[in-house]
């Protein structure tokens, strides 16, 4: 059996390549998490292992859809060049919102671990 820390991890990793694979190939990366959600439901810790998958894509969504905004204001800055992001706004919240309930999800494993530790 593996544990719960190694599970969040390796889901962890995965969810930063699912969440490439989703913004460049789209189709690949749903591929992708529908085989880590296939391995989530036949292999314990089931909980550590969704939680770092979360945990991987919104941290790794986010901190791409970040550096698009920075670049484009930068690019914006230089006289006569010009670059649109447009309503990108929006999917850094969509991240952010994914990186809080993977963070969320993670307290909560992290809790129930410790108090079958102390029972």
């Amino acid at each position: 059996m593996t544990g719960p820390r190694t599970a969040w991890l390796a889901f962890a990793l995965l969810g930063v390549l699912n969440a490439v694979l989703l913004l460049e190939l789209p189709i690949a990366g749903v591929g992708l998490l529908v085989l880590a959600l296939g391995g989530i439901a036949f292999r314990s810790p089931r909980w550590a292992a969704a939680a770092g998958l979360i945990t991987g894509v919104g941290g790794t969504w986010t901190a791409v859809m970040i550096r698009v905004k920075v670049s484009c204001e930068a690019f914006n800055a230089v006289p006569g060049q010009g670059c649109e992001a447009p309503g990108i706004e929006g999917w850094i919240v969509v991240g952010i919102g994914i990186l809080a309930a993977g963070a969320a999800l993670s307290v909560a494993v992290v809790q129930r671990a410790r108090g079958r530790s102390r029972a």
